[in-house]
């Protein structure tokens, strides 16, 4: 098996359990907006890419504020229902972090959120390199983000893995050089995606971790 001195992660259907969260705060929003309740199942379009993104092709106007209208709601439902962390998660980011792996997150959310959410979360100090939808001109799924977490921390693309839950977390990887695993425990539709790996397990994470290389003597 191969592994990777990098491992990186998007957030929401791969760290956090947040699929409920994400459809009923979106639908929500669009009451408020337009007075109308959309069919859950008619958001799913919006996993794995930036907010703005969705309220553009939803059609809404202004979009930027209706994100902020969003991300409000988000938050409200967050903590009137709460939304976990996938079990084993933290276990798993725990011994990632003492083995030395370089840990990552290229993300969808904008900074605001990113720090809201993983600031609750106490997660905030495993992941030294973070790159959100506030960070470059282009969001997933193209292959800005990756490419913006490479010229950050100086990795070559084949000492990284990424892991994601949507066909646009593959594709950003895949479009920079970056070998790719689709973690099934988030992923509501799985068949067709490209992935260089399939994981069915949190714990299936440590299986790509570098070991720690020990300093060599003086």
């Amino acid at each position: 098996m191969k592994t990777y001195r990098h491992l990186v992660f998007d957030i929401d259907g791969t760290i956090i359990d947040s699929a409920n969260i994400n459809m009923l705060s979106l639908q929500e929003t669009i009451r408020e907006l337009r007075g109308e309740v959309m069919p859950l199942e008619e958001l799913y379009f919006s996993f794995g890419i930036p907010g703005i993104r969705t309220m553009e092709i939803l059609g809404i106007p202004e979009p930027q504020k209706a994100l902020k209208l969003w991300i409000q709601n988000y938050t409200a439902f967050a903590e009137r229902l709460g939304m976990p962390l996938f079990p084993g998660m933290r276990e798993t980011l725990e011994k990632l972090q003492s083995q030395g792996v370089s840990l990552g997150i290229i993300t969808s959310k904008i900074r605001e959120e990113y720090d809201d959410c993983f600031g609750k979360r106490q997660l905030l100090e495993f992941f030294p390199c973070v790159v959100t939808a506030s960070d470059t001109p282009k969001g997933k799924p193209n292959p800005d983000p990756m490419l913006e977490y490479l010229k950050r921390t100086g990795a070559s693309p084949e000492e990284v893995l990424y892991f994601g839950d949507t066909a646009y977390d593959m594709d950003c990887a895949r479009l920079a050089g970056v070998d790719h695993a689709l973690v099934l425990w988030g992923c509501m539709n799985p068949e067709g995606i490209e992935a260089t790996y399939r994981l069915e397990r949190v714990e299936d994470i440590l299986q790509f971790a570098s070991k720690k290389q020990p300093d060599a003597e003086a």
